[in-house]
This record gives structure tokens, sequence and C-alpha cells, in this order.
């Protein structure tokens, strides 16, 4: 026979919330993205209007969908983000903007949104932003 020891409370609960932010249960809002990504300097490095070449960032207009490191800025395609090989899509870039130098180490990706609601409101925001 073996015991059943009971989990405590904390773990349970770290477990869900866990486990409900990287199941996409998240739902984003566009409207509130779009105010996050304007306020939080999102702009000074990403065009989101037209495809833009002048900016550190390379511009985020039809990014879902794209190839990462492919888009030029001043600093030129990123090699660190071809490495990294991925397709742009909501589940890629929510772990890419969690984090950005845990996914491609050297990026010069300096924002990283902790909050997975914030996450999901950019992205949303993002997904909007069609060629």
């Amino acid at each position: 026979m073996f015991a059943v020891r009971p989990i405590p409370f904390f773990v349970v609960t770290a477990l869900l919330a866990l486990s409900a932010a990287y199941a996409g249960d998240l739902k984003g809002n566009a409207v509130t993205g779009k105010e996050l990504f304007t306020t939080s300097g999102c702009p000074a490095c990403h065009s989101v209007t037209t495809p833009d070449n002048s900016k550190l960032g390379p511009y985020l207009v039809g990014v879902v969908g794209r190839k990462a490191g492919t888009t030029k800025s001043l600093l030129g395609p990123s090699e660190n983000l071809k490495k990294y090989g991925v397709t742009w899509d909501a589940e890629t870039l929510n772990e890419f903007l969690a984090d950005p130098n845990a996914k491609a180490p050297g990026t010069a990706m300096a924002g990283i949104l902790v909050d997975p609601q914030q996450r999901a409101d950019v992205i949303a925001y993002l997904i909007t932003l069609k060629n």
C-alpha cells in the first residue's frame, strides 16, 4: 500500500495558472495592445504603418506569418533571429516577447513583456498589421 501526500494549495494554484497561460486561454484585445505598444516605447524601434527600414528594429507590418530575421532595419537582418528559425505566429511571438534574449541570445530587442495578458494584447494588435 502507498501513502497519498496532499499537495500544498499554492503548488496546485501555481500549476493551474501556468498551464492556463501556456494553453493560450488568454484572449488578446487589439485596442489595448495598440495602446500598450504605443505607450511602452515600441515605436521608437519599430514601424507599424508601412515597410520602414529607417528604424533600429524591423517594421512589424505583416510580422505574423513572416520568418524571423528576414526584415531589414538600420541594424540589418538579425543573424540571431535567423538562427532562431521560427515563423512568427501567436505562439512564437508570445515566447519571444516574454524574454527575447532567452530565445535569440544577443538580439538587440530590449523590450520584455512579463505579463501574459499584456503579451496577448500586443500580439492581438500585431495580428491586425497586415500588408
